[in-house]
């Protein structure tokens, strides 16, 4: 399958959400991917047994083209691909594209190759054993360089700084960073919290305001500006965040 590494603001979010891969866990070992001199491909042999998750690390510039083929005797198990950028979320996930990926890379770091199997599967404690060759080939290219992600969402509708304030502070002008990616029906917001943290995410849907958490979202409108309060956490938000006017 060949297509370029980077995928739609809609399906990174899926990615990032979907709990249907025993991947998504801390117990993650992790295997640095050798070539020999000279050599632009390498074999990797290897088995997972339940919800163990290998990440095999390979070194790559931007511009390069990246191949992975994986054969398994293990019907449930797949590989994801993540950038360098990523602990979660996947440019290529094999549970849906299928077990072969060629894309060209966007980013210089360390590109995962992450196996693990459903959790279906992981739960009965399953053993699957694989083989993947993966090659690295062409010349780097600073032209294909992204800009590297610092949170949220790879690709997004819009970007700036939000007011915020947290536990009764005054109010900070431009202090919070978001990203919004905005659909028919309203938008995702992703924002860094006042004082830095987790990133909140704040979804607005058919006129109504929710969160990542079982926090209840307080809101208030002015004009053209909404005021959001989620636990400590005060945001000023411009309706055209959301609208793009």
């Amino acid at each position: 399958m060949s297509r370029p590494v980077r995928i739609s603001a809609l399906f990174s979010v899926f990615v990032f959400v979907s709990a249907n891969l025993a991947g998504a866990r801390d117990d993650i070992r992790s295997q640095r991917v050798q070539f020999e001199t000279g050599a632009m491909t390498a074999t990797v042999d290897g088995v997972i047994t339940g919800y163990e998750t290998v990440d095999y690390l390979l070194g790559a510039k931007a511009g390069q083209m990246m191949s992975v083929t994986m054969t398994t005797d293990h019907g449930a198990t797949y590989f994801n691909v993540l950038p360098p950028d990523s602990e979660d979320e996947a440019d290529f996930v094999g549970s849906i594209e299928g077990n072969s990926f060629t894309g060209r890379l966007d980013l210089d770091g360390d590109w995962k190759v992450r196996v693990s199997m459903m959790r279906s599967a992981a739960r009965r404690g399953e053993k699957a054993v694989f083989t993947m060759e993966i090659g690295i080939s062409g010349s780097p290219d600073p032209e294909a360089t992204r800009e590297r992600n610092d949170f949220g969402p790879r690709e997004w509708d819009a970007r700036g700084d939000l007011g915020c304030a947290v536990g009764g502070a005054p109010m900070q002008p431009g202090a919070c960073p978001f990203k919004v990616l905005r659909y028919d029906s309203g938008g995702t917001v992703f924002v860094v919290p006042p004082g830095g943290g987790p990133v909140r995410i704040l979804y607005f849907e058919s006129g109504t305001w929710s969160t990542d958490s079982a926090a209840r979202v307080g809101v208030s409108r002015r004009d053209d500006m909404w005021s959001l309060t989620v636990e400590e956490e005060t945001y000023e938000m411009p309706v055209a965040v959301l609208t793009g006017g």
